[in-house]
């Protein structure tokens, strides 16, 4: 699996972070229902170990967001960053729909709606960009803008 860095934009961060935050939260449960199922006799033997490595990179990638709203250097496995951006993006395009429905019907302006849009089409492109380094033997980008 590639690893990668590369920079994620101030105003994404809050997103990531909550996204990451719910997968963290989904493996940790994962977890507990596979050392439930080997205590059982049931499931892999391996699966525990998957998700304890899983919680272990999603912790660090937790670290490196921090809690400020801040740009930060990720550095991380692929799939993992992947995971991460791609669910703020659907979340990130829930928000939008229900903003564009609620302008519609006149209870939020346009400018809204522009908003909602403009941070799915950053994701989307922080998204491109991850792709794209993955498909590199190496590759640290500097600023997510870049993918323009």
């Amino acid at each position: 699996m590639a690893h990668v860095s590369m920079e994620v934009p101030a105003e994404l961060v809050g997103p990531v972070r909550e996204t990451v935050l719910l997968l963290y939260e989904d493996t940790a449960e994962s977890l507990h229902l596979s050392l439930r199922a080997h205590s059982e006799g049931r499931g892999s033997p391996n699966e525990p170990e998957e998700h304890r490595v899983r919680l272990a990179q999603l912790d660090e990638l937790l670290a490196q967001l921090g809690w400020r709203a801040t740009s930060r250097q990720l550095s991380a496995p692929a799939d993992l960053l992947h995971d991460a951006f791609y669910g703020a993006l659907i979340d990130a395009g829930e928000r939008l729909a229900v903003t564009a429905s609620s302008s519609w019907r006149g209870e939020l302006p346009l400018q809204r709606v522009q908003e909602a849009a403009a941070e799915v089409l950053a994701l989307h492109r922080l998204l491109r960009l991850l792709e794209s380094l993955a498909a590199r033997p190496y590759c640290e980008v500097e600023d997510a803008d870049d993918a323009g």
